[in-house]
C-alpha cells in the first residue's frame, strides 16, 4: 500500500495549484499592450511582473483599472505605458499553506502566489480554489440529492399505512434475522432498504408511478449506487470518472422523474 503523507489529508495549496501551470512573467517594462494581448491569448486574468527573478507584483485587468484612475488624465497614450506602473501586490503562499486560510485573501485580490518573492512556482486563483472544492464536495451533493429525491418519492407514493406495509413485506424478516429493530419511518431506512422496497415485485404497482412503469430500469440505474456511496462517506478512495457520471446521471434522471411526477399531479389537482 503506497502511503501518503499525512498532510494530504488536508486541504493544502499545492492541491489547488494547477498541474503542469505554464507560468507566464514579464519584465516590468513591457508595454501594456503587449501584456493585454499575451493575457487575451493565454485567457488569464493576471501576470505576475519579474525583474532578475525577484517578484514586482502582479498585472491584472482589475490593477490596470484602478492605476488608469490615479494616472489620468495622462499625456502619453497610457496603452503605451509599462506595466510597472500599473501593478498590485499579492499575498505569497507556501504550497503547504491550508487553502482555508487564503479565503480572505481570494476574497480581497481574486489569486495568491505561490513561493517566494525571489522563488516563484506558480498562481492560483479564485477559479482554481472553486474549481478544487467543487471536485471535492461533488459526489457528497450529488448523492444528497439522489437519496432525498428517493425518499421524497417513495414518500409521495405510498400512505403511513401502506408503508408500514411495505416495511413488513420486504424488510422485517431481514431486520429481525438480524437482530435489529425494524425502521418505522423513511428516514431510518438505508439505501439497500430503498432498493429492497423498490425491487420488491408486490408493492412495485405502488411506486411506478413516480418512478417509472419499469422497474428493472429503476433497479439497474440504483444498484450500483449503495456501495458508491459507502465508499465516498467512508473515505476509501476516489471514484473514477465513469462512477462521477454515474452519479450524474442517476441524479438527472430523478429531477426528471420528480419533474414529471409534479407536472402530473398538478394537472390531476386542475381537473
Amino acid at each position: 500500500m503506497n502511503e501518503r503523507s499525512l498532510k494530504d489529508l488536508f486541504h493544502l495549496i499545492k492541491k489547488v495549484l494547477p498541474e503542469g501551470q505554464e507560468l507566464i512573467k514579464l519584465p516590468p517594462e513591457t508595454p501594456i499592450r503587449e501584456a493585454l494581448e499575451i493575457m487575451r491569448k493565454n485567457n488569464i486574468s493576471q501576470i505576475p511582473i519579474v525583474e532578475s527573478e525577484s517578484v514586482m507584483g502582479v498585472f491584472s485587468y482589475k490593477s490596470l483599472a484602478q492605476g488608469m484612475l490615479k494616472l489620468l488624465p495622462a499625456k502619453k497614450n497610457p496603452i503605451e505605458l509599462p506595466v510597472e506602473e500599473f501593478i498590485e501586490d499579492l499575498k505569497f503562499a507556501l504550497i503547504t499553506d491550508e487553502l482555508t486560510s487564503l479565503l480572505d485573501e481570494f476574497d480581497l485580490k481574486d489569486a495568491v502566489l505561490v513561493g517566494r518573492e525571489d522563488h516563484l512556482q506558480g498562481i492560483v486563483t479564485v477559479v482554481d480554489a472553486l474549481n478544487y472544492f467543487y471536485q471535492v464536495s461533488t459526489p457528497y451533493i450529488l448523492l444528497r440529492e439522489i437519496e432525498l429525491a428517493i425518499r421524497e418519492l417513495i414518500r409521495r407514493s405510498i400512505s403511513e399505512i401502506d408503508f408500514k406495509g411495505c416495511i413488513d413485506k420486504t424488510l422485517k424478516d431481514y431486520y429481525e434475522k438480524n437482530n435489529q429493530q425494524v425502521p418505522t419511518c423513511l428516514e431510518d431506512l438505508t439505501f439497500n432498504d430503498y432498493l429492497m422496497i423498490l425491487r420488491f415485485r408486490g408493492t412495485w404497482n405502488k411506486f411506478s408511478a413516480a418512478f417509472g412503469e419499469n422497474s428493472d430500469i429503476v433497479y439497474t440505474k440504483l444498484e450500483p449506487l449503495p456501495k458508491l456511496r459507502n465508499d465516498v462517506f467512508h473515505f476509501r478512495r476516489e471514484i473514477t470518472i465513469e462512477e462521477y457520471e454515474k452519479l450524474r446521471d442517476v441524479r438527472d434522471w430523478l429531477l426528471k422523474r420528480i419533474k414529471k411526477y409534479e407536472a402530473r399531479k398538478k394537472n390531476t389537482n386542475n381537473e
